[in-house]
């Protein structure tokens, strides 16, 4: 029985590493269409047409590629990773179990592609935007500034940038999975709910930038979604009892 487990094991890791090779294949083939999608996101946004980057080493253009199709399949390899111990450990759990599982995983793949979406259309390119007023061209006393982005470091600021709004969504999503598991103390989470508002605005002052716009947006999402949450629950405890 072992034997078998072990197996299947191997064959998931080997399947694993295979459609790896080939996210990695075909984001190396488009690697200009992405390369271009990713710097559109940051012109199209309070930028002019004759957007530009420098280039200060022969290789510099391509380990741009290289780093940018490994970003991109790892981000994707980690969903089809998850997908693959969720259909491994599926065999030996309760029906009840699989069936909250699933849920759980299909909505943190939604809510990650909905994150995506928000950082490449709105998150990234106001916060180039922003940073990029501050190395326009000035002129005081003889002290000038002209900014003139590098393609490398162009991509290590989009992947910070990810990398710390994944990290805010990961703390969102095991916040709210974490009331889930609490549903049945309704009353508290309501009582709760001032100090949660007030913590949902520190958290955005924190991790914003330094703008009230930015900061009320991005507490009121986060708003909307607790109380929305709330409403699922009291709906589901509502249709429980009809049962």
């Amino acid at each position: 029985m072992i034997y078998k487990y072990l197996l299947e094991i191997k064959y998931r890791i080997f399947f694993s590493l295979i459609a790896w090779c080939f996210m990695v294949a075909n984001c190396y083939y488009f690697k200009e269409t992405l390369l271009y999608v990713f710097i559109r996101l940051s012109s199209s946004y309070g930028s002019s047409d004759s957007f530009y980057f420098l280039t200060t080493n022969v290789t510099e253009v391509f380990m741009t590629y290289v780093h940018l199709t490994y970003f991109i399949t790892n981000q994707v390899g980690v969903i089809f990773v998850c997908y693959q111990i969720f259909i491994f450990i599926s065999t030996g759990l309760y029906k009840f179990e699989y069936i909250y599982l699933k849920n759980v995983l299909t909505i943190v793949i939604i809510c990650w592609m909905i994150f995506i979406l928000l950082l490449n259309i709105w998150i990234f390119p106001a916060s180039w935007f922003f940073f990029s007023k501050f190395q326009n061209f000035l002129s005081f006393q003889g002290l000038a500034f002209y900014f003139e982005a590098k393609l490398n470091e162009y991509l290590i600021f989009y992947k910070s940038i990810y990398y710390l709004c994944y990290l805010i969504y990961q703390i969102i999503v095991l916040f709210f999975i974490f009331l889930d598991l609490f549903k049945t103390n309704l009353l508290i989470i309501k009582k709760l709910r001032k100090i949660l508002y007030f913590a949902f605005f520190l958290f955005a002052t924190c991790v914003t930038p330094p703008e009230v716009v930015y900061q009320l947006i991005t507490s009121i999402c986060i708003i909307v979604v607790y109380e929305l949450f709330i409403i699922h629950i009291i709906l589901k405890l509502e249709l429980t009892n009809f049962k």
